[in-house]
Formats: structure tokens, sequence, C-alpha cells
């Protein structure tokens, strides 16, 4: 059993280390090819940050236990509408909204909740990940043409060839360590008598958050509040959407109807305050960062309670 934890502890921070410079790499290549902001942080970088999460839900899936990669995918979801934009809010001034980012909210919540909504007959099968894969699509596809509101556009063409090479290799460093994380966190929720969906929700999902987190941080700094909640939000839509759907699609999922309705209200919850904090004076203050940490701690609290 030691073995294990030590295998998924060193598995977790080469998923961290690895997928932090994949989000570096792949930022620098979105600037050399003079993409916009939006593009870069909302396609771009989301999907890139979502992969460590993408990884673990694939392989858990392919070795049969998909509920890890699920757990991951809604977990992650809370921790980056929560614990992530606040922190990240807190860390220099207010954080600045801009109103066209989130005018569609209400799609917003919908996609974020619309896995659970789905799975509330025990499972999600191949039918239910069709619908995921084509909603999570189809909104990328309607936020693009809208992209004129994000015109602002990079101008650092170097190094084009150096950050291809690195991120190829931090995304094979990737897919090792979320092999290893999937393997060993089986083993662990077995011995320990968890649910495995449970190790995914909590500390799979926290790990998963910090590629977005060390992103949306350093953009605040820069000043490009639009890349940070570009990312976060990015990130939300596509795993509940598209990580969810291939993973269904590859294994359906059975899942616990308790924990799910329970980590439903927690998503629905999370995306509503997040957006609702967003759209007053298009900031996120000290006292409304405060709140969003609290209520990731009271998740996190009642996940320990149920396991």
């Amino acid at each position: 059993m030691y073995q294990e934890v030590i295998v998924f502890l060193v598995g977790c921070i080469v998923l961290v280390k690895s997928s932090d410079y994949a989000v570096r790499s792949i930022a620098h290549i979105a600037r050399s090819l003079r993409m916009t902001e939006f593009v870069t942080s909302f396609i771009m970088v989301a999907l890139v940050s979502a992969l460590p999460e993408t990884f673990i839900s694939i392989i858990a899936a392919i070795k049969g236990d998909p509920s890890i990669g699920i757990g991951t995918l809604l977990g992650s979801n809370i921790a980056d509408l929560t614990l992530i934009l606040g922190l990240v809010a807190l860390a220099g001034h207010p954080l600045t909204v801009h109103s066209s980012i989130i005018k569609k909210d209400m799609y917003f919540v919908g996609l974020t909740t619309l896995p659970i909504i789905l799975g509330l007959d025990g499972t999600l099968g191949r039918i239910d990940a069709a619908i995921l894969l084509i909603s999570g699509i189809t909104f990328m596809i309607v936020l693009l043409s809208e992209r004129e509101y994000f015109h602002k556009s990079y101008k650092d063409g170097n190094h084009f060839i150096k950050n291809t090479l690195i991120f190829i290799l931090s995304a094979a460093l990737m897919l090792a360590a979320a092999t290893a994380i999937v393997t060993s966190s089986h083993t662990l929720a077995i011995n320990i008598g968890i649910p495995a969906m449970i190790i995914g929700l909590v500390l799979i999902a926290l790990g998963t958050t910090l590629p977005e987190f060390t992103f949306s941080l350093q953009s605040i700094r820069k000043g490009h509040s639009s890349l940070a909640i570009g990312d976060l939000l990015g990130v939300v839509v596509v795993d509940a959407t598209i990580i969810t759907g291939i993973t269904a699609l590859i294994q359906p999922v059975t899942l616990n109807l308790f924990l799910l309705s329970i980590v439903g209200v927690f998503t629905a919850i999370a995306a509503v305050f997040a957006l609702m904090f967003m759209r007053t004076d298009e900031t996120i203050n000290k006292n409304e960062a405060i709140t969003l940490i609290l209520f990731y701690i009271a998740f996190v609290v009642v996940q320990v309670f149920l396991a």
C-alpha cells in the first residue's frame, strides 16, 4: 500500500509540473501564430489545461474504471469555479471581468451541469456522450463567432520550434503520470474501502487544476484578465462536455446517484455564484473571492464526511 501511495504522489507531481510547462509552451506558440487572447485562452490554453484530467479520464475508462475519471472531471470543475477563481482574485487587485465573456451565462451553467443531469438515470451512456460532445463543440463554435470582443493579439513570435518540442515532451510526461495515478488510485480505493469517485473528486481533481491556476495567475499579473477568465471558464466547459463525453463514449459509466446528486448541487451553486460575482460591477472583489474559497472548503468537508 505504501508503494501505491508513493507512485500516486510522484505521479501527481510529474502531472502538475509537465502540465505547467505544456500550458506555458502553448501560450508562446499562440503568440507566435498571432492568435487573439480569446482563442488563446478559451480554446488553446483551456484545452491544454484540461489535458491532465483528460488523460486520467480516458485511461481510467480504458482500464474499465471510468468513475475515477468522472470524479476528477466534476471535482476539478468545482475547484476551478471556486477555489482557483477565488485564489486568482485574491492574488492582486480585484479581478476585472469583461461582460462579453459571461453574457451567455445561462448556457454556461447548463453545460456545466449537463453531465449530472444526463447521469440522473444512474448511467452516462454513449447517447449521453454524443449529446455532451455536440453541446460542447457547438458552444465553442458560437463563442468563436463572437471573437471580435477579444481583439487583443499577442506579438511574441520567438522560439516556436523550441516551445513545440516542450509541449510534445510535456504531453508525453502527462500521459505517463496519468497512467500511474489511475493505477495507484484504483488500488488505494480498494485497500482503503472508499469510492474511487471520491478520490477523483478531491485528491486528483485538486492536482489537475494547478495548470490553469498558474496560467491565470500569470495572466492577471501581466494585465490580461481576459486570458485568466477565458482559461478557467474554458476548462470547465471542456471538462463538463467534451472530456466527459469522450470518457463515456469509450466506457459507459455507472454512477452513484446519491453522490452524484450532492456533487450536482455543489456544481450548480458554484457556477451560479461564480457568474453572479462576475456580473456585479464586472469584478470579483476580495470578499467574493473568500466566499468562493470557503465554498470549496465546504465541498471538501462534505466529501471527506461521505468517504
